[in-house]
């Protein structure tokens, strides 16, 4: 593999760990909002 190929490599893994790492977090406020809009019954 050539060093361009490594470092683009390199970079797309760190914007797909990025990516899933902001998803995740924005899925937990979502669900978080979703528990407490739902009045007890």
């Amino acid at each position: 593999m050539d060093e361009s190929e490594i470092s683009s490599f390199v970079m797309w893994s760190v914007v797909t760990g990025i990516v899933m790492i902001i998803t995740g977090l924005s899925y937990r406020v979502y669900l978080r909002k979703k528990n407490h809009e739902i009045p007890p019954s």
